[in-house]
């Protein structure tokens, strides 16, 4: 498999005139370079006869490179936006296929998607990956540096991708995640959600990276940067450290907001 690959198996075969082929091709360019299909028929309530679902994600920083690169010629993607990656994602696939019809849908793995869609099992079952101790997505070039980004679900019948093997790389590693993480979060063998979370609460140490992230012998060679790794781990700080980087004044019209650390730390509540 090779880390610049745009087709699932699945879709290899498939007229490179094929509407897939073209999105592909289209959305690689801006680094949505690992792609997957899946059975989608469970999932007729987002599309009527609902058939097969693709799944793009971005391995390694080719998505970063690109977004930054759009930053450079428009710098005001960066404040003009509560979410500019997103929106930058959206933009492109809106471009890749502008006019789609009702036998198709998109929906992103974004902070505001077009509906609620579960990606990780998707993801697991259209063989982009194995789940991690980390509870990321482990991809079998990337490692843990993927990002789940979009779906589209179709009405066309696409050859869903075959599975990977059930052995992961986690299994028999010897897991430098579990001691790299400061908050201890992955001593039962899996992260604890609760603990990560009131972990953030106490300290900024993760503020800018995940120590357990970074500890995955998987995929070394495409982590992200450490200007990426800060904007991911807090939109604030890191969309300010971002526009130094870049250069770009102006005001910040949207403040990024991390997550509500207090509200994942608790306990979830017994149905009354």
């Amino acid at each position: 498999m090779r880390a610049d690959h745009t087709l699932s198996p699945a879709l290899v075969g498939l007229d490179t005139e094929h509407w897939s082929v073209r999105v592909c091709e289209a959305l690689r360019s801006i680094g949505l370079n690992a792609v997957g299909v899946v059975d989608g028929r469970e999932h007729a309530e987002l599309l009527p006869r609902c058939r097969s679902i693709i799944i793009f994600a971005s391995g390694g920083s080719a998505l970063w490179d690109a977004f930054v690169e759009d930053l450079r010629r428009h710098p005001d993607h960066l404040w003009d936006s509560p979410h500019p990656l997103d929106d930058f994602i959206k933009r492109h696939i809106a471009m890749a296929d502008p006019a789609p019809p009702s036998s198709r849908r998109w929906i992103r793995c974004a902070a505001e998607p077009e509906a609620f869609l579960d990606f990780r099992p998707l993801a697991v079952q259209s063989s982009l990956g194995w789940k991690s101790r980390l509870g990321l997505l482990l991809h079998p070039v990337f490692g843990p540096w993927i990002g789940l980004r979009a779906a589209c679900l179709t009405s066309e019948a696409l050859p869903p991708d075959a599975p990977l093997p059930e052995r992961s790389p986690c299994d028999g590693c010897p897991a430098p995640c579990k001691t790299a993480c400061p908050a201890n979060a992955l001593s039962s063998g899996s992260m604890d959600v609760r603990r990560c979370a009131a972990f953030h609460l106490e300290s900024t140490h993760c503020s800018e990276r995940c120590d357990a992230r970074l500890s995955c012998p998987q995929g070394v060679a495409f982590r992200y940067s450490a200007l990426e790794q800060h904007y991911h781990s807090s939109r604030g700080s890191g969309r300010k450290r971002l526009a130094s980087f870049l250069r770009i004044d102006g005001d910040n019209n949207f403040r990024g907001r991390d997550p509500d650390w207090a509200k994942w730390s608790s306990p979830p509540r017994s149905p009354s």
